[in-house]
C-alpha cells in the first residue's frame, strides 16, 4: 500500500512504523496520532499486498503494528525483520503473536488490556440479558405476527440468580460491578486471584468446578493460553446446569465448539452468547448460527468510537516509548530488555 509519509511536513523521528491491518478501512486517525507523537513515516499493509510489500518494508521498519486479526507476522517472519525493535497489538490479546520468536529477535510485544473494558462488559450484559428475557424468541414470534406473552415461554427474574465469572482481570470485574446492580449473586474463578485482591468486590472466590456447577451464567474473559484453551469441553459442559448461559466474550477457542454444539442439541444447556467463534468469519453452515438459543454477534464487544482511539493511541504511544529508548506499558515478553543484544 502506499505510504502514509507527509511531503508537506518534518518531524523529529524518521523512524518508519508499519501498520499490518485489514479491519480498519481508514488509518488517518492512526497517521495523525503517530504524527502528534513525531513519526511522519507511517505505513499500511494489507494481507493481499503483504507477500510483496514484506521484502520492501522488513528491513526498513522500526516498529511494527499489528491488528489482531492480521495472522500473517509468522515466526520465520519475524526472523526476517532486520531493525524491529517492538511488535504493538492493537487490541487486547496477543495470541496470534510468536511471542517466543520474537523474544529470541530481541524484539518487544505489546497489547492494550483494558481499553475496550466497559464496552466488552456491557456487551456480555447484553448478551446475557438478551437471553435471560429470550429477546430472539421474541423477536421471531412477533414478526411471525404472534402477540402473546405466553408464547415466549419460562423467563426467570434475574435477582439471586448466579453469575460465574471466569477471569477476574479488568474486565471480568467490571461485568461483577454491572451484574450487582441487576441484584446478580456473583462468583469468580481466577487462579491468579487471591480472595484479598477482590475482598471489596463482592465476588465468592470459588473453584472452577465449584462455578460451573452452581452458576447460572457463566461469563469468559480470560486470555487465549494453553492453559484456557478448550478450557470449556465436554466434561465441563456436561457439569452444568441444564438451564445455564453460556457468554464468550474473549475468544472462540476457549471453548471446544463441537462439544458446545452438541450440548446445546442435547439440551444440556440452555444456550449461548457468542461475541467471538474458532474460526472468524465462520463458515455460513456452522450450526452456532442458526440455533435458537444462540445469540452470535460478529466480534463486536469491543466497539466504540471511544475504544478504537484509546487502542490505537496506546498501542502507537508504545512504540514511540521503545524506539526512543522508554520500557513500553503492558509489555508482554519483559525478558527482552536483559536478553537484547545492544
Amino acid at each position: 500500500m502506499k505510504s502514509d509519509k507527509s511531503s508537506a511536513k518534518t518531524f523529529p523521528h524518521s523512524e518508519m512504523i508499519w501498520r499490518l491491518d485489514d479491519e480498519n478501512p481508514s488509518h488517518e486517525v492512526e497517521v495523525e496520532i503517530a504524527q502528534k507523537l513525531g513519526y511522519g513515516n507511517f505505513v499500511v499493509t494489507r494481507t493481499p499486498a503483504f507477500p510483496d510489500e514484506y521484502p520492501k518494508y522488513s528491513g526498513e521498519a522500526k516498529g511494527i503494528l499489528l491488528q489482531v486479526s492480521f495472522m500473517q507476522l509468522s515466526p520465520d517472519k519475524i526472523k526476517g525483520l532486520k531493525s524491529c525493535k517492538i511488535i504493538s497489538v492493537t487490541g487486547g490479546g496477543y495470541n496470534h503473536v510468536p511471542i517466543q520468536a520474537a523474544t529470541e529477535k530481541g524484539i518487544m510485544v505489546t497489547y492494550v488490556p483494558g481499553y475496550c473494558l466497559e464496552e466488552v462488559s456491557t456487551h456480555a450484559m447484553a448478551l446475557m440479558l438478551a437471553l435471560n428475557q429470550k429477546l430472539p424468541d421474541c423477536q421471531e414470534l412477533v414478526r411471525k405476527g404472534v402477540w402473546r406473552a405466553s408464547a415466549v415461554g419460562t423467563i426467570h427474574r434475574l435477582k439471586g440468580l448466579i453469575l460465574g465469572i471466569i477471569g477476574l482481570g479488568r474486565i471480568g470485574r467490571a461485568v461483577a460491578r454491572k451484574a450487582q446492580a441487576f441484584g446478580l449473586e456473583i462468583k469468580g474463578y481466577d487462579p491468579y486471584v487471591s480472595p484479598k485482591d477482590i475482598e471489596d468486590l463482592g465476588i465468592q472466590l470459588v473453584s472452577f468446578d465449584d462455578l460451573i456447577r452452581t452458576s447460572d451464567f457463566i461469563s469468559l474473559h480470560v486470555l487465549l493460553t494453553k492453559e484456557t484453551f478448550h478450557l470449556i469441553d465436554a466434561k465441563a459442559l456436561a457439569a452444568m446446569k441444564p438451564t445455564v448461559y453460556i457468554i464468550n466474550t474473549c475468544r472462540g477457542d476457549v471453548i471446544d465448539e463441537s462439544a458446545l454444539v452438541e450440548a446445546l442439541r442435547a439440551k444440556k444447556i440452555g444456550g449461548a452468547g457468542l461475541d467471538v467463534l474458532a474460526k472468524e468469519p465462520p463458515d455460513p453452515n456452522n450450526p452456532l448460527l442458526h440455533m435458537s438459543n444462540v445469540v452470535v454477534t460478529p466480534h463486536s464487544a469491543y466497539l466504540s468510537q471511544e475504544a478504537r482511539y484509546e487502542a490505537k493511541w496506546r498501542a502507537i504511544k508504545a512504540v514511540a516509548d521503545a524506539l526512543e529508548g522508554r520500557v513500553p506499558e503492558d509489555l508482554v515478553n519483559p525478558e527482552v530488555l536483559t536478553s537484547r543484544k545492544p
